[in-house]
């Protein structure tokens, strides 16, 4: 694949991203809060398996691309924005999940994950106008 055709391609992984973000952010997380506890563990571990096989490959693809991109002479914004979206996840989104998963239902925690989940939401948009604009031209 050569850098060009990645350029070109980027936006829609951005795209893509920003709107799994926004789902998740506008139906998913205010869902667990509606989940019964009794079977919260395993609803969210049903969830988060799922929902893994699909942003993994974008999330690999993301940071591979904008990695490659930058590497080629663009600029080292879209790589900057989406490592913001990895230090993120890493320091609010993991560590949440983890204790709804060993805890169960905690109402406290899936706010606290909602709260933390609109930063990313924003980057990664932020992010998708970024890269359709530099598409464009």
């Amino acid at each position: 694949m050569t850098i060009s055709l990645l350029f070109k391609l980027l936006p829609s992984i951005d795209l893509a991203m920003a709107a799994v973000a926004w789902l998740i952010y506008f139906c998913t997380y205010p869902d667990f809060a509606r989940w019964r506890s009794e079977n919260f563990r395993e609803h969210h571990q049903s969830y988060t398996s799922r929902v893994g096989w699909v942003v993994g490959p974008l999330l690999l693809l993301q940071i591979v691309g904008h990695f490659l991109v930058w590497r080629n002479g663009a600029a080292v914004t879209g790589f900057v924005l989406v490592v913001l979206t990895w230090v993120f996840t890493a320091i609010c989104s993991i560590p949440a999940h983890r204790r709804l998963q060993q805890e169960g239902y905690n109402l406290e925690v899936i706010n606290h994950l909602t709260r933390t989940h609109i930063v990313r939401t924003l980057i990664w948009s932020g992010l998708a106008i970024y890269s359709l604009r530099n598409a464009v031209g």
